[in-house]
């Protein structure tokens, strides 16, 4: 593996330092090894931070089985009961293309892709690859790329018709995910990276309990069901 440096996408003015490995087969375990020790993907392309000079980019997880709907996720999933959920087979769409190009315009340097690049990004075909869909009759409401393993279901990226929002459809899509996970046994739920900095990511430590990776490479606790802190984010860990 060899460190790509490039301008942060998360933060402006920043420098990001990743690792970065292209892997054309993978299998579930190593899949889930790889989830383990804060690796992303899109497509290909495996990453994940390692800027010594900011460790901003804090990995979370959701621990499914310990998660317990409350008064506020049930009064959500009623409001949205209209609404029909599929966990799908990962299979291009110039319906999904459209909305994901509607959604990148929220981002102030969004860039149109070309739908070659979408494809590459998001539906290579490993065989772990899926697609959560949330649709109002046929209309796509959210699109969810997910990678699910038999131990792990790893959010990728989620993007949603604005026109819903009234209806939290990122929040939803999330909730969703975390229902199925649970129900088909996986213990563990990735949603990627959350960084204090960035307001687009500041959704993810809304899902309790949680754990983060910490800079000694082990997971911890974060925040208990009831939204307590029993650890802070940036512990500052030997070794």
């Amino acid at each position: 593996m060899q460190p790509v440096v490039d301008e942060c996408p998360y933060i402006d003015g920043y420098i990001a330092i990743n690792e970065n490995m292209m892997i054309a087969e993978i299998g579930e375990n190593d899949m889930e090894l790889l989830l383990n020790a804060g690796f992303r993907h899109f497509g290909q392309v495996f990453f994940r931070p390692i800027c010594r000079h900011c460790r901003s980019c804090i990995s979370i997880r959701i621990p499914v089985q310990r998660f317990t709907s409350s008064k506020s996720v049930r009064r959500l999933f009623n409001r949205n009961k209209r609404f029909t959920v599929t966990l799908e087979e990962s299979v291009p769409s110039r319906e999904f293309f459209k909305l994901y190009n509607l959604h990148k315009k929220r981002f102030r340097k969004h860039i149109p892709e070309p739908y070659a690049i979408y494809v590459k990004s998001f539906f290579y075909s490993f065989p772990f690859s899926r697609i959560l869909c949330v649709r109002d009759g046929k209309r796509p409401v959210s699109v969810s790329h997910l990678d699910v393993t038999p131990n792990a279901m790893s959010a990728i990226y989620c993007y949603f018709d604005e026109a819903y929002n009234r209806f939290s459809p990122g929040k939803f899509a999330v909730y969703k995910e975390i229902e199925m996970a649970k129900e088909m046994g996986i213990q563990w739920l990735y949603l990627g990276y959350h960084i204090p900095q960035n307001r687009h990511t500041q959704y993810k430590i809304d899902f309790k309990p949680n754990q983060f990776l910490g800079f000694d490479n082990k997971w911890h606790d974060h925040m208990d069901a009831s939204g307590t802190i029993i650890n802070p984010l940036h512990l500052t860990f030997a070794g």
